[in-house]
């Protein structure tokens, strides 16, 4: 065989490889989505969620430092909560808009970083933060309704 038909095989196989990996992870991510929204609807009036996204990617508590697993869930803002459920999980972390005392965007938390733009909600003494669509915007919207927030 010669060195340029090896090297053109390579490259299929290579090409192969990451559409199978592309089409998996599309694939796992729309049902994620897909469970994500179950669950949203499932849990909120038609109306009360202001924001919601149902793959948000949850960086863990600062209080639990960084051996925490990260993970994908749904995250929602109501007018009184801001509630996360990560998938396959029961327990979800609800913190009361009450309790929010400030709300910014890091590049970091818990010793993990994505080396993009994380959504940061401080409260009761303690933080948790997501990679989500549109973290400033998310900042405003929970800032708009929590009086001690900044």
């Amino acid at each position: 065989m010669s060195a340029g038909l090896i090297v053109a095989m390579v490259i299929v196989i290579v090409v192969v490889v990451l559409a199978v990996v592309v089409f998996v992870a599309r694939f796992a991510l729309a049902g994620m989505r897909r469970a994500a929204e179950a669950t949203l609807a499932k849990n909120f009036a038609p109306g009360e969620a202001v924001r919601s996204d149902p793959v948000a990617n949850f960086f863990g508590l600062a209080s639990k430092g960084g051996a925490q697993v990260r993970g994908n869930g749904a995250l929602v803002l109501t007018d009184t909560r801001l509630w996360f459920q990560r998938a396959g999980s029961h327990a979800p972390l609800e913190i009361p808009l009450a309790s929010v005392t400030s709300v910014d965007i890091v590049r970091s938390h818990a010793g993990k970083s994505v080396g993009r733009d994380l959504l940061r909600v401080s409260f009761d003494a303690d933080s948790a933060a997501w990679y989500v669509r549109d973290p400033a915007g998310w900042r405003e919207e929970i800032q708009r309704r929590c009086a001690g927030a900044s």
